[in-house]
């Protein structure tokens, strides 16, 4: 490994503390709450607009302002409900967190509120996914409705193909019944008339039969072919609810991921910001109780913002005898030549021989503090 390799690994590994190991993972589950909650809006949304859309057409209003009305109402009522639900859920984390992980009376309200709160947002989710992936009622309905489009296109070919059978079928029932009736008529001493009418007879129902069995035998195709339609139909009704179950597995997954990631990320942003207040408070502190405490000083010196720029500011010696006699701090002495000092440095007092006057206005000089960089900071993390 050459210098510029260790140079990179050593800024790699220096990093992985508390905050560079969890600083993007805390930005990413944080941006991906918010990919929770419209997923949760989303799913939630076909449990509710279908009933609202329902009670909407029965009592007020039908077609297409009764659907827009359903649709603004439901993403409007699932909005709100789903940033309640963030907002309860992190005062809870919070206060959790900030109490070391320790339930009590104030935080068990927030728990049993935001739990269930968050209960009904997982059967909301979870009802609507299922709503969503159940799409086998609705494909079935179109799957019959094409069946029996496709028998009655069946039946009429089929019905064509018996037609020429059926028709010379009626014409010689026809035929014969007129035989039988000239038959009946005939003297029974015409034996040869009476015979020819007999076969004739005999002849037009051998046709007749031979007919009929090609009908039957048409019948029977038409009634294979419509149950193989059925059973081709029962299958495909099978296959579609075996595909809802998966569908309805997957989205009720995909809506408990969502409903945790909305949890994890909002619960993780208020463990990191308060583990990162903890780390760096040592750190800070002192800087900001410094600052309060110029703010403070500077309150007495500009007598609560009445000193204008220009007046003369009370002397160190006096003020080291104030600060003495009523502030509660060590070293106060010491205090008070670091505040002078820098007051000078950061030019909210300026100096003209021995006197010290005010340079800006009392607001002007609290902003200044507000943005001012102790520099010595630098100088204290120096081990």
């Amino acid at each position: 490994m050459d210098l510029k390799d260790y140079d990179k690994l050593r800024n790699k590994i220096n990093v992985k503390d508390f905050e560079g190991n969890n600083k993007i993972l805390d930005k990413w589950l944080y941006g991906f709450s918010f990919v929770g909650n419209i997923g949760s809006i989303f799913f939630s949304y076909f449990l509710l607009y279908p009933a609202l859309l329902k009670a909407i057409n029965i009592n007020l209003i039908t077609g297409f302002w009764g659907t827009t009305l359903a649709l603004i109402f439901s993403i409007t009522f699932l909005s709100i409900f789903e940033i309640i639900k963030r907002y309860l859920f992190r005062n809870f984390s919070s206060d959790y967190v900030a109490n070391n992980k320790k339930i009590n009376g104030p935080i068990l309200g927030w728990l049993g509120v935001s739990t269930a709160i968050i209960l009904l947002s997982f059967y909301l989710s979870l009802v609507g996914s299922k709503n969503l992936a159940s799409t086998s009622v609705k494909q079935n309905t179109i799957a019959t409705v094409q069946v029996d489009v496709q028998k009655d296109s069946l039946a009429v070919q089929y019905e064509r193909k018996k037609h020429t059978y059926e028709v010379d079928n009626q014409a010689l029932r026809t035929i014969n019944n007129d035989l039988r009736n000239t038959l009946a008529q005939t003297p029974l001493g015409w034996v040869s008339a009476r015979r020819d009418y007999q076969g004739s007879i005999d002849k037009n129902a051998k046709i007749i039969t031979d007919n009929q069995t090609e009908i039957n035998k048409i019948d029977n195709q038409l009634l294979k072919h419509i149950t193989e339609i059925n059973s081709e139909l029962q299958q495909n009704k099978l296959s579609n609810r075996v595909e809802d179950t998966k569908n309805i597995a997957l989205f009720i997954i995909i809506a408990i991921f969502a409903e945790v990631i909305i949890i994890g990320g909002v619960y993780f942003r208020e463990f990191y910001q308060h583990q990162m207040f903890i780390l760096n408070k040592r750190k800070f502190e002192k800087l900001y109780q410094k600052k309060d405490r110029y703010k403070s000083l500077l309150m007495f010196i500009y007598n609560n913002g009445k000193s204008n720029v220009g007046d003369k500011v009370i002397s160190g010696l006096e003020l080291k005898e104030l600060m003495t006699e009523k502030a509660n701090i060590e070293n106060s002495n010491k205090f008070v030549d670091s505040f002078l000092h820098d007051m000078d440095k950061i030019s909210i007092f300026n100096t003209v021989g021995k006197r010290r006057f005010i340079a800006v206005a009392y607001q002007e000089a609290l902003n200044i503090i507000d943005n001012y960089d102790d520099i010595y900071m630098v100088l204290e993390n120096i081990k």
